[in-house]
């Protein structure tokens, strides 16, 4: 078998790639979009044991298709067929490919991706040289499942950004223990109420800013999950720099219902480690979301501050979801008209809770806006907006649809074992009953769950 693996790219290597996919399924789907744009390869003699759903069958078709690559000279491709191959039951399997690889990420590939640099690769790969040796013998997940949990704590850390190669450094202003800020100072602030003893504790304390890491595997695997909006993806995540505290300016995502815009905001604040506070802009009908008043019987502060206190960081995501359907009566006041001094950061930096009665420093917190559509927002709101589009999904981008919304389903029940992608004959009636109901991603979730019922159901009677 031809040992050729020298091909560079100006983007990252697609092994170094499925270092970092989450489980055999999205690492599959990596893959097998990667080939398909390679002519003289034909996947199909082997595309029905790739999907077979069966461990075994997979695996070999695998092997098969490194053989064709290598023989058709494509090295990066052929390697990453055999890390599909490899199986921590079988430590062996790990022998053909780990050389190869560990000596290409060493000594042959470069990327111009300083945020995941040649040592956290081999970090990574040194998982892969455990499962060679036979410590995962009995795990019944796959390597990247493995590898993804072993790394976990490390990529948290903060000194998982500790290179030693100068030119991949990252250059700070500041060290991570100074990424902090002093929400509310007690100077500025009167006595609180019995009912806000919450926030009494947030008085002269420095809480953490949550700092971004990491963002081109946030970018790939947000491009990975949401193949439909990889524009709108690039566009939101344009205003963060890596080793800085996370801060976006204000965004609006507009598109279809069921497209997955909320979805999206929730997972960006997941792989950003930082949390998200939902404000449902659809029963908002007066302007709450800036608080109550302290002399009212029912007061409350506003939904920034209620953030910050939950979530105890001082720069959360505050998700306005549905916020084209919220009141436009002005009785008690307008999400719209509380919403908007938010929006300012040198206002936000002196912002006067109403019902705390004190000044809080609210400047670091990022806002998105979530909207079927923008016609009813009032021109100053779109005005202080990114509004950026995210399209409905189309028929092509269903494979990868689905293996997310399986692996999702899949954490819920509690399954966290190797979960196997949908069978071609599956992913065909899925995608006839799709496009009848539309697509969008709220649809495709109840379909695959009525799928599983049908397979389990199946499974059970035989």
């Amino acid at each position: 078998m031809p040992q050729d693996v020298t091909t560079k790219s100006s983007s990252m290597p697609l092994p170094v790639k499925l270092l970092w996919q989450r489980g055999w399924p999205p690492a599959a789907l990596l893959f097998w979009s990667r080939i398909s744009e390679i002519e003289n390869v034909s996947r199909d003699q082997v595309a029905g044991d790739f999907w077979s759903g069966k461990k075994e069958r997979s695996k070999v078709a695998c092997r098969k298709l490194a053989d064709l690559l290598f023989a058709a000279g494509h090295g990066q491709e052929a390697i990453a067929a055999l890390m599909l191959a490899a199986d921590p039951a079988k430590p062996q399997t790990f022998e053909i490919v780990l050389p190869q690889l560990g000596y290409a990420i060493e000594h042959l590939w470069d990327w111009p991706v300083a945020s995941i640099t040649r040592n956290h690769a081999l970090r990574r790969l040194g998982v892969w040289w455990n499962a060679a040796r036979g410590d995962f013998r009995d795990d019944e997940h796959s390597i990247f499942f493995i590898t993804r949990l072993e790394m976990l704590d490390q990529e948290r850390a903060p000194s998982d950004l500790a290179v030693t190669d100068e030119q991949t450094r990252p250059k700070h202003r500041y060290e991570p223990k100074d990424f902090s800020v002093v929400v509310i100072q007690k100077d500025k602030a009167t006595t609180l109420s019995k009912d806000q003893s919450g926030f009494k504790d947030l008085l002269d304390v420095r809480l953490p800013l949550v700092v971004a890491r990491d963002l081109n595997t946030v970018r790939t695997t947000l491009m990975t999950e949401y193949p439909h909006a990889t524009t709108a993806i690039d566009l939101v995540l344009r205003d963060l720099r890596e080793g800085e505290p996370v801060w976006l300016k204000a965004v609006l995502l507009t598109g279809p219902a069921g497209v997955g815009k909320s979805r999206l905001v929730r997972r960006l604040g997941d792989l950003l480690g930082i949390g998200v506070y939902r404000y449902d802009g659809s029963g908002a009908s007066d302007n709450m979301f800036g608080g109550c008043p302290k002399a009212w019987s029912s007061s409350i502060p506003s939904a920034p501050a209620r953030a910050i206190n939950q979530m105890r960081i001082a720069n959360p995501i505050v998700m306005i979801d549905e916020a084209d359907k919220s009141g436009t009566s002005t009785h008690n006041g307008r999400l719209w008209d509380a919403l908007l001094p938010f929006l300012e950061r040198e206002t936000a930096a002196r912002h006067r809770d109403v019902s705390l009665d004190a000044e809080l420093n609210l400047s670091f917190i990022s806002y998105i806006a979530t909207a079927n559509s923008v016609e009813s927002l009032p021109a100053p709101l779109k005005d202080r907006f990114r509004i950026i589009k995210v399209p409905a999904p189309r028929i092509l981008d269903l494979p990868l649809l689905a293996a997310n919304v399986l692996q999702e389903l899949a954490v819920e029940s509690g399954e966290y074992g190797f979960v196997w992608p949908l069978a071609h004959d599956e992913l065909e009636v899925i995608a006839r009953a799709w496009e009848r109901t539309g697509l969008s991603i709220r649809k495709l979730q109840k379909i695959l769950e009525a799928t599983i019922k049908a397979r389990n159901a199946s499974a059970v009677r035989h």
